[in-house]
Order: C-alpha cells, then sequence, then structure tokens
C-alpha cells in the first residue's frame, strides 16, 4: 500500500510517502505560520523526487490535532480533497498517537497549548492509550509523577515538575503514515481533534 502522510498542526509542516515496507521520501519545514502556502509545494517536491504519481496512491493519511487550529483544517482539508479526487481512503492519527508511537514503553505525550497548560494523553509499552486525551496544567501533572513524558511541551514540563523526558526524532507525518499503516482494518475517521474552543475576535 502506498500512503501520504501530512502532518501541518504544529510548528512544522511534514509529508512523507510510505509503504507498510518503506519510507520512500519526506519533507520536514520548521515554520511558525505560512503552513497552506507551503503544503502543497513540499507534496509537490516529494512526489518529483521519489519519482511517484499521485495517482498510485492508496491513501492518504493525516494528523488530527490537537495543535494549531489553521494547521489541522490546512491538513484535513488537502487530505480530503486529494482523497475525493483521487478515490481513495483519508486515514485519521491523532498527534497523541504520532508522538507515542514506537517508543515502546510507557509514556505520557505532552503538547503545549499555548495557554499555559497542556494537551496530554498517556500509552502503555504496548501503544494502546491507557485514558482519554484532555488538558492539564504542570500542576495538576505533578500528582502523576514519576512518568516520562514526550512531545513539543516535554522539555518545559520538566522544568516545571521534573519528570522524566525521552526524545522524538522522526518528522509526525512518518508516524502519522506508519500509524495508518498499521489499521488500515480499522481507521480513525478524518476528524478534528481539538480538545478546546478556538479564541475569536470580532471587530466592529
Amino acid at each position: 500500500m502506498l500512503i501520504l502522510a501530512i502532518e501541518t498542526s504544529s510548528k512544522h509542516v511534514s509529508v512523507a510517502l510510505m509503504t507498510e515496507n518503506a519510507i520512500l521520501g519526506y519533507q520536514d519545514q520548521y515554520m511558525e505560520q505560512g503552513h497552506g502556502e507551503a503544503l502543497i509545494p513540499m507534496i509537490e517536491t516529494l512526489v518529483k523526487e521519489t519519482s511517484c504519481r499521485l495517482t498510485n496512491l492508496d491513501a492518504v493519511a493525516v494528523a488530527l490535532g490537537p495543535g494549531s487550529f489553521t494547521g489541522v483544517r490546512v491538513g484535513l482539508a488537502a487530505a480530503r480533497g486529494m482523497g475525493l479526487a483521487l478515490q481513495i481512503p483519508v486515514y485519521g492519527v491523532t498527534n497523541f498517537e504520532a508522538v507515542a508511537y514506537g517508543i515502546f514503553r510507557p509514556v505520557t505525550v505532552i503538547l503545549d497549548t499555548k495557554r499555559g497548560d497542556y494537551f496530554t494523553q498517556s500509552f502503555d509499552a504496548d501503544f494502546h492509550p491507557i485514558n482519554q486525551p484532555h488538558i492539564q496544567t504542570a500542576e495538576q501533572l505533578r500528582k502523576f509523577l514519576p512518568f516520562t513524558a514526550v512531545g513539543d511541551g516535554a522539555n518545559q514540563l520538566r522544568a516545571e515538575i521534573g519528570c522524566d523526558i525521552t526524545e522524538k526524532i522522526p518528522p509526525l507525518a512518518i508516524s502519522v503514515g506508519k500509524v495508518a499503516l498499521s489499521r488500515v482494518q480499522d481507521p480513525l475517521p478524518a476528524e478534528p481533534l481539538y480538545l478546546r474552543e478556538a479564541d475569536v475576535t470580532v471587530s466592529h
């Protein structure tokens, strides 16, 4: 199965082309904003570098968040558009799953909400979630010590409460693709996972 994986909900835009047996190529770019403008050119570059054709895709996988509201929407819109145009399935993968995948030890995913708290979810050593995604402050997380954190908020949380951390090296799109490929018989719908409403300011 040839799959295109997309992740635009963090401060990175990453895309990967892969099969069950190989990562054919990936693009990864750090950016604070402009995910929508960067995504399609990155996919085009990836396709060119790997000599693959989008018409050969069997599926698209996409990160569902939580993360940047705009970034989540950008990735979902692109994935759904490609799925519709190519008549292929679109598989959803949460950011918690993408960050925790492949660590093979109990871990708590810690994602920075940019509002002084964290999106969190814990997994056991076999990658099974042991709680639901939720939002917690550092002080709320302190009562669960000791635990090992991973994710873009892990370093900050360690500074606050002294938890252990583990690093996550591959671009998230690679993990998104691997998770999607691992459960093609039981896919997660491509629906956004926000956990919190967006801030909306209306000017008169």
